[in-house]
């Protein structure tokens, strides 16, 4: 049996399983277009500051046209100590003094207000809405939270996106990105969590897997790290 240190397990881990994915991978990944049009969905005000917000100040420093799509309220983030309105009020702020960070304006910002936690609900209003966005925008490339990212605000996002794109039916990269990928151990540091540790273990090998295999497309955001964290 090996024994991992903690600081080994949450500070490590996923830097050795990069590194293994940089070795491995067949290829360099996709290539990335640092001056086209985007759009980032969150799920949530500040998922496009955790997820990609590095990458949206350096495509934005290149020139390229970039809006954020925020697709739920926000309303039950710390529900227990705020009341729902002055807790969405909060939130849409927060994200637009981060925009400033980014180099966006918030007039880059739209935000649908579905109800946090129930975006599952409203499948077909919020695919709507995408497409309708796409269409008015053209983007070339399409942010969206990774398919196995754990909260249902987050699949719910990646599931519409990629119904609108199908139905807008043109060229488009789409890239995920990785918010709740890793929510348990080794990355949390804990065995604790909804599920029993014999679920856990698959889910486990899962994300390890798409963390080395998965993420092809890997972009240096150290010149313009001191941006997001900001953000």
């Amino acid at each position: 049996m090996v024994t991992l240190s903690k600081r080994f397990t949450r500070d490590n881990f996923s830097e050795i399983l990069l590194a293994a994915g940089r070795k491995w991978s067949v290829g360099d990944g996709h290539d990335f277009n640092q001056n086209a049009r985007a759009i980032v969905f969150a799920p949530h005000p500040d998922d496009e500051v955790l997820g990609c917000g590095g990458t949206i100040t350096l495509k934005v420093m290149a020139g390229a046209d970039v809006r954020v799509v925020v697709m739920t309220d926000g309303r039950t983030s710390h529900a227990k100590f705020v009341n729902a309105p002055t807790l969405i009020q909060m939130r849409r702020q927060e994200a637009l003094k981060a925009a400033k960070h980014l180099g966006l304006e918030p007039s880059d910002y739209t935000f649908l207000d579905f109800e946090d936690h129930r975006l599952h609900e409203h499948i077909s209003q919020a695919r709507r809405h995408v497409v309708e966005m796409l269409e008015q925008s053209e983007p070339g490339q399409v942010f969206v939270p990774h398919r196995h990212d754990r909260l249902s605000d987050h699949v719910a996002t990646f599931k519409i996106v990629v119904s609108a794109l199908h139905a807008y039916n043109k060229r488009i990269t789409l890239l995920e990105y990785p918010v709740w990928l890793w929510n348990t151990w080794p990355w949390t540091g804990s065995w604790r969590g909804e599920d029993s540790r014999t679920l856990r273990v698959p889910k486990l090998l899962r994300d390890g897997a798409e963390l080395t295999f998965g993420c092809n497309t890997r972009i240096d955001i150290h010149p313009v790290l001191r941006h997001k964290v900001g953000a």
